[in-house]
C-alpha cells in the first residue's frame, strides 16, 4: 500500500474530537477530518485493507494552503529523471535488457504520482517512458509486448507519431503488416517530414 519512497505521515487526531460513520463510503469513519477504518479506527489498516494516509495528506496540505494543492514532489521528478537517463545510456550502448528494466523501474516510480499532479504531464511521462521501453523490447525481439505497450502510449498521448511507429514495427513483429501499414500512415500523416516513418511506409506497402 506504501509507495516506493514510504508511507505518507499519519496525522494525529484530536482525542476529544466526534467521529462521524460514512455508510456511503463503506466502512469509513471520520475523525476530525480525517478518514480512518470504522471497525480499528485506523488511517492504515491491513487487517481492513485500507490505507486512506494519501487522502488524509491531501486533505491536511489543503487545510495548511488554505484550498490550494501542494506542489509536485521534486524528489520524485529527480527519481524518475535518473532512470529515464540510466535507461537513455544503456540504450545507446545498445544494452536493451538493462535499459528495458530501467524504463519498468521509471514506470513504477512515475505510477507513484499524487492524484493532485498535473494529469497532462504525468500521462506524457508514462508514454514516453512506455514507448522507450517498447523499443528496448522490439529490439529484443518480444513484438507482443512491445505491442501492448504502444497500445498505452497511443492513448495516452494522442497525436504522437513516434507512439503509431513503433505500434507499427510491433505490428510488422507479429506479421500483421496490414495493420502495421495503417499504424505507419496515422504516423506519417501526424509528422510527414519524419524520414523514418516515410521509410517504415514504404517497405510495409511491399508485404501487404
Amino acid at each position: 500500500m506504501a509507495s516506493s519512497f514510504g508511507p505518507r505521515p499519519l496525522f494525529p487526531t484530536d482525542s476529544s474530537a466526534p467521529s462521524h460513520a460514512l455508510p456511503s463510503l463503506g466502512t469509513v469513519t471520520l475523525i476530525d477530518g480525517l478518514l480512518h477504518c470504522t471497525q480499528h479506527t485506523k488511517q492504515v489498516c491491513l487487517e481492513c485493507n485500507a490505507d486512506y494516509s494519501t487522502h488524509n495528506f491531501l486533505t491536511r496540505q489543503l487545510t495548511a494552503n488554505r484550498g490550494a494543492l501542494p506542489p509536485p514532489n521534486p524528489q520524485l521528478a529527480q527519481a524518475i529523471q535518473k532512470l529515464k537517463t540510466e535507461g537513455n545510456d544503456h540504450f545507446r550502448a545498445q544494452c536493451h535488457f538493462e535499459a528495458a528494466q530501467k524504463y519498468t523501474e521509471a514506470i513504477n516510480v512515475a505510477a507513484q504520482r499524487p492524484l493532485w499532479d498535473s494529469a497532462q504531464n504525468s500521462m506524457e511521462e508514462m508514454a514516453v517512458l512506455m514507448s522507450n521501453r517498447a523499443a528496448c523490447l522490439l529490439e529484443l525481439g518480444h513484438p507482443a509486448e512491445a505491442y501492448w505497450d504502444t497500445e498505452v502510449v497511443t492513448r495516452l498521448k494522442r497525436g504522437w507519431s513516434k507512439g503509431h511507429f513503433r505500434m507499427g514495427r510491433a505490428l510488422m513483429g507479429m506479421g500483421r503488416c496490414g495493420l502495421a501499414a495503417g499504424e505507419f500512415q496515422i504516423g506519417s500523416q501526424l509528422d510527414p517530414e519524419a524520414k523514418e516513418m516515410r521509410a517504415a511506409v514504404d517497405s510495409v506497402q511491399m508485404l501487404v
